[in-house]
């Protein structure tokens, strides 16, 4: 494990924040959790130590997951029940989208 539970926290609420910044809130956040060589949805079969952080969607009720690689600690892609967003990108103000 090379990060902290603490700092991916941190990392998780940046991340969510900037891709809905009008409708995200920090208690959306519910918990964020390590998994050692987690098989990834993308790409497809791919193993890594990830950490996941769940986030409650009060408009439609769901659940949705963002997940972040603990070796970079950067976002791998973020999903919900009906698609995995995989392509989050980061600007030269540290700003994802």
């Amino acid at each position: 494990m090379k990060h902290t539970k603490q700092e991916m926290l941190i990392k998780a609420l940046k991340i969510l924040k900037d891709l809905n910044p009008q409708y995200f809130k920090d208690e959306n956040l519910k918990k964020i959790s390590y998994h050692e060589n987690d098989e990834l949805s993308r790409p497809k079969g791919k193993i890594a130590n990830t950490w996941v952080a769940i986030v409650d969607e009060p408009i439609f009720d769901a659940s949705e997951f963002l997940t972040i690689s603990d070796d970079t600690g950067e976002p791998l892609y973020y999903q919900n029940a009906n698609m995995i967003i995989h392509e989050i990108q980061k600007d030269n103000n540290g700003n994802y989208f």
